[in-house]
């Protein structure tokens, strides 16, 4: 994945982006802030909330993730699913970090167990297998956990915005998995502004606007888009909440509808592993660079990016698709 912050991505990560949306076109302006009005326009918090309370839950939910089982947010998202939505919710996610993979299905080196040591019950199942995220949707959807009508992936350590990091993020990757598959989907990230900077509190202020969002957009599906055609990737960013919350105004958090940020996104990736003797070696390391993308000062109006950075939440629509465009 993509999303702890360029200055920290050493750490595993960087920035994710997706597919051009359809809608006005984004304009690039260099403004440190959205003007209220347009984050006004664009908030749909209301609409979602107020969507059919009558709408059955999902059969199941499958949850995985790009960051594997170390993930600090992972199981509270897990348990909030189970316990707060009443959802039931079946686990498959990688063994270990698969970041930056996109949709890989990258075939194992072999046969593989799966492991299910951790699972708590019967109701709280958890396989961890080593393969990547998109391999664990396909995996569940078709032999694990035939039964699952949702596919959520994440929350992501670090945010999912703009086209260059969206299409390199393996939560988002899961995401389109299930989608592909016939499933609704949708991606789920925590940005934040520092590797470690968030506190308890963020982290539940956090979880519990995920865990709204993720059940408000289940029963607000429209019924125009069959399952497949369509999934969400929403960030949450972590600094937001809390601060609502204390004052109780956490109603006041904006759910902003939003495009893809296709300006903003990552630049090198390596590094060169040092010199000897005077001459550069041909060695390089993994060492992603650059700033913050949310912290971009040239963010489209109407992007992602633009829409966490002011700190909103920001829900984007997106298709399975790389559309084709007419060659002459």
């Amino acid at each position: 994945d993509t999303g702890r912050g360029h200055s920290s991505m050493s750490l595993a990560r960087t920035v994710r982006a997706a597919k051009k949306t359809t809608g006005p076109t984004a304009r690039s302006v260099r403004m440190r802030s959205t003007s209220a009005g347009s984050y006004a326009d664009r908030d749909v918090r209301g609409a979602l909330s107020s969507a059919r309370a009558d709408l059955p839950r999902p059969r199941r939910v499958l949850l995985t993730n790009d960051d594997g089982p170390d993930s600090p947010f992972f199981h509270k998202f897990a348990e909030g699913l189970r316990n707060q939505l009443n959802w039931p919710t079946f686990v498959c996610i990688p063994s270990s970090n698969w970041s930056y993979v996109s949709k890989s299905l990258k075939p194992p080196e072999g046969p593989f167990e799966v492991d299910f040591t951790h699972s708590k019950t019967d109701a709280e199942q958890e396989a961890r297998c080593p393969i990547s995220p998109a391999s664990c949707v396909n995996l569940g959807l078709y032999e694990l956990a035939k039964d699952c009508d949702l596919v959520v992936s994440g929350p992501n350590i670090g945010h999912n915005l703009g086209r260059s990091s969206i299409l390199s993020s393996g939560t988002v990757g899961a995401a389109l998995e299930g989608c592909v598959h016939g499933r609704r989907a949708i991606a789920m990230s925590f940005p934040f502004k520092g590797w470690g900077s968030w506190t308890d509190e963020d982290v539940t202020c956090a979880l519990e606007v995920a865990l709204d969002v993720t059940g408000s957009l289940w029963r607000s599906w429209s019924e125009e888009d069959a399952p497949g055609d369509a999934f969400y990737n929403v960030n949450v960013p972590l600094w937001a909440a809390a601060p609502l919350k204390r004052e109780g105004r956490l109603a006041d958090l904006r759910w902003v509808r939003t495009t893809v940020d296709a300006e903003t996104g990552y630049t090198s990736l390596f590094r060169r592993g040092g010199e000897e003797g005077g001459v550069e070696k041909s060695i390089f390391e993994w060492h992603p660079t650059g700033q913050r993308v949310f912290d971009s000062e040239t963010a489209l109006e109407g992007g992602d990016v633009a829409a966490v950075r002011d700190g909103h939440v920001s829900i984007t629509k997106l298709a399975p698709t790389f559309q084709g465009l007419k060659m002459m």
